[in-house]
């Protein structure tokens, strides 16, 4: 007897074993390759995560294998839940810098989350950097929490002494998910759609200062609505701007050294407005 179309899917479970070793272990060390094979296939469905793409990796610890999420894993949850992220406050507290971040899905709910990294004594570009990693992990828990993810990502990984991060083996018979469009996200305030895709980083950061020009010299706009929609615009693009801070540093210079320009310019005609 055929099966009746539109009959819903059979729900996946987990191997017994797997769910043993997870469960009561936390740990995938016990497991075959098969095995963990199916269990990374299995968390990537949860989510709707293209396992092609390997959004997980493995962490090594204590003789313990865990699944965690790396860059690839929130880039995707951000596209395919349609998220936009929020800073909403930044402090520093004795030596420890803590950034807090909001995540807006399209249905409008919403999650809050923190990271926190130790700056010392650090100055310049140590300083700098240990900022943008404290924003970074702040983005990626919000996300990852938002999602049902309890896992740890990579920025947290980074912190375990004596941890080793093994890359997830996957093999060629794993096929992307469809529902994973192409193209490098672009979006824009108040629309839920993704407003464009590109399909480099180059071509993205073109796009996107080129709707920064389009703000600028709008004439429906006041120089404070400008300043405002600029703001806008950062934070419903903050995730991609960080993966790209990370993986092509001449684009993300050359996307905030547009940006800075246009906020000094629209900066220096708000003071001079007559009051």
């Amino acid at each position: 007897m055929g099966v009746a179309s539109g009959a819903p899917e059979p729900r996946q479970v987990l191997d017994p074993q797997i769910q043993e070793s997870i469960v009561l272990r936390g740990d995938l060390s016990g497991l075959n390759e098969a095995q963990k094979k199916e269990y990374y296939l299995f968390r990537c469905k949860q989510v709707g995560l293209d396992p092609a793409a390997k959004p997980f990796d493995l962490l090594k610890l204590n003789g313990k294998e865990i699944l965690y999420a790396n860059a690839g894993a929130t880039q995707q949850l951000c596209a395919i839940h349609k998220l936009s992220t929020q800073i909403t406050h930044r402090e520093r507290i004795d030596d420890i810098y803590v950034v807090s971040v909001r995540v807006t899905a399209a249905d409008g709910r919403v999650s809050e989350n923190q990271g926190a990294v130790s700056v010392g004594n650090a100055r310049g570009d140590a300083l700098a950097n240990a900022i943008l990693k404290s924003t970074t992990k702040a983005i990626r828990r919000a996300v990852l929490a938002h999602c049902g993810l309890g896992m740890m990502d990579e920025t947290e990984v980074e912190t375990i002494p004596g941890a080793r991060t093994v890359p997830m083996v996957v093999t060629e018979d794993v096929k992307p998910i469809e529902q994973v469009s192409e193209g490098i996200v672009f979006m824009v305030p108040n629309l839920e759609e993704a407003y464009a895709r590109y399909a480099t980083n180059d071509d993205w950061v073109a796009g996107y200062l080129d709707m920064v020009d389009k703000i600028e010299n709008s004439k429906k706009f006041t120089v404070s609505d400008k300043m405002t929609r600029l703001e806008q615009l950062e934070g419903v693009n903050s995730f991609i701007v960080d993966m790209i801070r990370q993986e092509a540093k001449a684009s993300y210079m050359l996307l905030t050294d547009g940006i800075g320009k246009v906020k000094q310019r629209l900066a220096l005609a708000l003071r001079e407005q007559p009051e």
